[in-house]
């Protein structure tokens, strides 16, 4: 417990240090929300459709640069050895990441709802509660972006390939219809997580299967604890 804390505000202040991150996790969603929602006369039930995209991209960017892609960054930079060789405790090492990156999501979240919801009229406090049990529930998401590691590609193109490809997957998870293996594009993922919440508690009118998603959950989940339990100190590429 001890390491995790330490962990913890050692990656805090890395994260505090550096606003590229926040700039572009929260800067893109909120510009295109801002000039799509500005345009459009929604009802509430409109926004309460429309917003979750916007919560999933955030999250989803979030778990990839400041999880998956930073174990993968600071390995092939040799700090994964030092760090785990002074503390002896890979896992500890992970899971104080992965706080610190909820933490980063549960900030940007609040600040884009709050904002979105404000400018198009629909601020509610609850609205934002929501949203931080959507980070909640999209945990699972948050242990499977650890896969990265496992790729075996210079993190250099590995950053460039998986930023690319979550456009089209972001886009793709507007249009998915409910099947099955919509869920293995994440953004349909939460988008139907927060479509479920959304119902249960503001009563949205979408139809989510519930068990599907719990089991898309868990598979995420396991595939992320395995990818730690593989995880290696050394390079992939150069030991």
């Amino acid at each position: 417990m001890h390491a995790i804390q330490s962990y913890f505000i050692l990656y805090l202040k890395i994260m505090v240090t550096d606003k590229i991150p926040f700039l572009w996790t929260i800067g893109l969603p909120l510009v295109l929300a801002l000039a799509y929602g500005t345009q459009n006369d929604f009802t509430y039930a409109d926004f309460l459709s429309f917003i979750p995209l916007f919560w999933g991209y955030i999250i989803l960017s979030t778990y990839l640069n400041g999880i998956g892609l930073q174990l993968a960054r600071m390995r092939e930079r040799g700090l994964m050895k030092t760090y785990i060789m002074i503390s002896g405790d890979k896992l500890s090492c992970i899971l104080a990441m992965i706080l610190v990156q909820v933490v980063f999501a549960a900030v940007s979240l609040v600040f884009f709802t709050v904002t979105v919801s404000l400018v198009t009229g629909f601020f509610s406090f609850q609205l934002i509660g929501l949203s931080l049990l959507v980070l909640l529930g999209s945990l699972p998401l948050a242990f499977a972006s650890t896969l990265l590691t496992l790729v075996p590609f210079k993190i250099s193109s590995m950053a460039t390939l998986a930023n690319i490809v979550m456009y089209p997957l972001f886009l793709v998870s507007t249009r998915q219809s409910e099947q099955w293996f919509s869920y293995l594009n994440p953004f349909y993922t939460i988008r139907q997580l927060s479509f479920e919440i959304l119902h249960f508690f503001k009563d949205l009118d979408v139809s989510v299967d519930g068990l599907t998603l719990l089991l898309a959950l868990i598979l995420y989940l396991l595939s992320g604890l395995f990818a730690i339990k593989r995880f290696n100190l050394l390079s992939i590429l150069t030991r």
